[in-house]
């Protein structure tokens, strides 16, 4: 068992090296992506009351339509891209997320994730790469998120919605996050 389980964690490596190389999906896929990163939002609007008027009130928001959770014994992490918009769902650019965690572990999971910028210094903050620390999320499962909207923590609410799987959590550490604008997909990260 031991074993195996090693063995899965060295073929694990190499996709998520591959997966965080690039913020932005392939130039042919981008088109498709925006389509699913818009589709992942309105699975979590039809889930969560209240969720139109906090975006409306934000600054903007990130969608990770398909992030993935892994683990294997002590070690895991998250990783997967995103589409980020402006409050009126116009897309500012790209951001990935690749979170490393330790802690004993078993399994991997797909999972949606938005997250909701409360103003613009939040926005810009995301945008350089300088949020630090978590955010804990709120689960949205089965038919709604019968409490509403998730307060926002140091200017960010973080929803997150589990698909099949075997691991469930709710908590993102910011400092794992990358972005890039359209048109600089390609740039190297200052």
């Amino acid at each position: 068992m031991i074993r195996a389980l090693c063995l899965m964690f060295v073929l694990a490596l190499p996709l998520v090296s591959v997966v965080s190389c690039n913020v932005a999906p392939k130039a042919d896929d981008r088109e498709s992506f925006v389509v699913e990163a818009r589709e992942g939002l309105k699975h979590f609007e039809s889930k969560v009351p209240g969720l139109k008027d906090q975006i409306k009130n934000s600054a903007g928001y990130a969608v990770f339509p398909g992030a993935g959770q892994w683990g294997i014994i002590f070690t895991g992490g998250s990783f997967g891209r995103g589409a980020v918009f402006n409050a009126r769902g116009e897309q500012l650019g790209w951001a990935a997320v690749n979170n490393f965690n330790v802690g004993l572990q078993l399994g991997g999971q797909g999972k949606k994730i938005l997250i909701v910028f409360a103003n613009a210094d939040v926005l810009t903050q995301f945008q350089k790469g300088l949020l630090t620390g978590s955010v804990q999320g709120m689960a949205v499962a089965g038919d709604s998120a019968a409490n509403g909207t998730a307060p926002f923590q140091n200017g960010l609410a973080l929803y997150v919605g589990a698909e099949k799987g075997l691991m469930a959590g709710g908590m993102i550490g910011m400092e794992n996050f990358r972005y890039r604008a359209l048109g600089k997909e390609n740039e190297d990260p200052k």
